[in-house]
């Protein structure tokens, strides 16, 4: 087949280069990406190298190929994350030997709570607790939780944040903890957390294991979310889009380059998903068209393919810049 463009992300172009038949370019809309195939419509039908020319089997095959290169591509992904290392906490998992360098870390900030008002994150090593000049050296994560419920007033928390010590003071209060509501908090989880690296044999399996399983989940989660959105009962809060997902990347950047691999695989892992779903536009899309004229024994005109995956496309773009609009209404808040 010949393919005349091979692009990043959806027009306008930005750029554009030549190799050879085909034109590689980086467009301004960040929502993935496509390739231009000829004989996809009504164009370039009478050159042998057609996608309308070629079998209805290779068709499927091809439109296969993008989704299953990105299930391929998260799990590149996700065995290099684990050969790297990522985050995993101490006495937590069967793989206990290979977990290095264990700290005290925040594995978990609570939006509006003091500890986030002050700028600690999700990722900080926490190495001390100062209350009325007295400092404790923080060894585990009982320190410092006793460090703060024993404070008077405001503590200094000293964190490594990309091997730079910060200070941070802040006021504990009570009432944010449900099960202790007079405890004093700041609305961190403190974690012994150590960095699991694996040798390439067994981060591939377990690559191949998390692929599997990660999948499962996409597709049970979409699942759950198409139904609710029949009953208008669907929760979008949760959806995030480009901006977000560069909120996402700088939180997980917190947790080291393994952390970043992880989410880099899980966002591949989605697109597959997402790009399989039976709507015009998408890979999925076009699958079911090709079954639909494989079952009927008849071609189902370019004209109405176009105007339905057009009208696809314009769909798909307004949920991206809904999104898109929503990540950024968070931000602000």
């Amino acid at each position: 087949m010949w393919l005349p463009e091979f692009g990043l992300g959806f027009p306008p172009k930005l750029w554009g280069k030549k190799i050879g038949e085909t034109e590689y370019t980086i467009n301004a809309l960040p929502f993935g990406g496509f390739v231009k195939i000829v004989g996809e419509d009504d164009a370039g039908l009478d050159d042998p190298r057609a996608f309308a020319k070629r079998p209805k089997i290779l068709q499927a095959a091809t439109l296969f190929a993008g989704p299953f290169s990105n299930l391929v591509l998260g799990l590149i992904l996700s065995t290099s994350a684990l050969m790297v290392g990522i985050p995993a906490l101490v006495g937590d998992t069967e793989n206990a030997k290979y977990i290095q360098d264990p700290h005290v870390r925040a594995v978990q900030v609570l939006a509006s709570s003091p500890a986030f008002n002050a700028g600690i994150k999700a990722g900080d090593e926490i190495v001390s607790v100062s209350s009325n000049s007295v400092e404790t050296k923080i060894e585990k994560p009982e320190d410092v939780l006793t460090a703060i419920e024993d404070a008077e007033g405001p503590i200094t928390v000293g964190v490594l944040r990309n091997n730079v010590q910060q200070d941070f003071t802040i006021t504990p209060l009570k009432g944010l903890d449900s099960k202790n509501p007079e405890r004093l908090v700041i609305g961190i989880a403190p974690a012994l957390v150590g960095t699991l690296s694996l040798p390439i044999e067994k981060a591939f399996v377990a690559g191949v294991t998390d692929t599997i399983t990660q999948t499962k989940g996409i597709i049970i989660g979409l699942g759950t979310l198409i139904s609710q959105a029949f009953t208008l009962s669907a929760d979008i809060s949760n959806i995030t889009g480009p901006v977000g997902i560069v909120s996402l990347v700088g939180d997980a950047s917190g947790f080291g380059l393994g952390s970043v691999l992880s989410l880099a695989a899980l966002i591949s892992m989605n697109l597959a998903i997402v790009n399989l779903l039976p709507f015009p536009a998408l890979d999925g899309g076009r699958l079911a068209l090709l079954c639909i004229e494989t079952i009927s024994r008849r071609k189902i005109p370019a004209r109405v393919s176009d105007v339905v995956n057009v009208a696809g496309f314009a769909v798909l773009i307004l949920l991206m810049l809904a999104v898109t609009a929503h990540d950024i209404f968070r931000l602000i808040q």
